[in-house]
């Protein structure tokens, strides 16, 4: 078990490690991720960033998307459809996730959902885990895959994001007044 998690390991540390490919991109003949051919499911993936950044909160986006009927480039990695291009209606869960990952950005990371024994609950295996920044991963890669935003781009987003978040110590999505 251990070797198998060592090679894991090494796979990753090389950038290699790579399982279904995220929304707006595709796995080439290499093994590698590619931005999707389909230049519709490319402007729409730019098309949430640029969004988001007007909106100013996710729900500002998904209000914007279902206003102007804007629906999701999913290709699905099982079923009958599978890498068959579909269109879906947007939910939050999928913006948030792609908001949130660096791949959009270019960048690789690995390791980046620790477990932490003091917040494990017994009897409860899925407990525990904590999401770490990009650059505090154990692997991160910059500019392994193409991206479709800058690097600072990306941190910023991250930073409004964080912002938005009803904590606190966190500033607050902006309301009217």
């Amino acid at each position: 078990k251990g070797r198998m998690h060592e090679g894991r390991r090494n796979k990753a540390k090389r950038g290699d490690l790579l399982n279904h490919p995220p929304l707006g991109y595709v796995r080439g003949t290499d093994g590698d991720y590619h931005l999707d051919p389909d230049e519709q499911a490319q402007r729409v993936v730019r098309l949430i960033c640029d969004a988001f950044e007007q909106q100013g909160s996710l729900h500002g986006l998904l209000r914007y998307l279902v206003a102007h009927e804007i629906r999701l480039p999913i290709r699905p990695h099982k079923g009958g459809n599978r890498g068959q291009l579909e269109w879906h209606r947007p939910n939050r869960m999928t913006w948030q996730n792609v908001l949130h990952h660096p791949i959009y950005a270019g960048a690789y990371r690995w390791g980046y959902r620790k477990i932490d024994p003091r917040k494990q609950q017994p009897g409860r295996p899925n407990t525990g885990k904590t999401v770490t920044r990009p650059e505090s991963c154990e692997v991160f890669i910059k500019d392994r895959f193409p991206a479709y935003i800058s690097w600072q781009r990306f941190e910023a987003i991250q930073q409004r994001l964080a912002n938005n978040r009803s904590l606190a110590q966190a500033q607050g999505a902006a309301r009217e007044g």
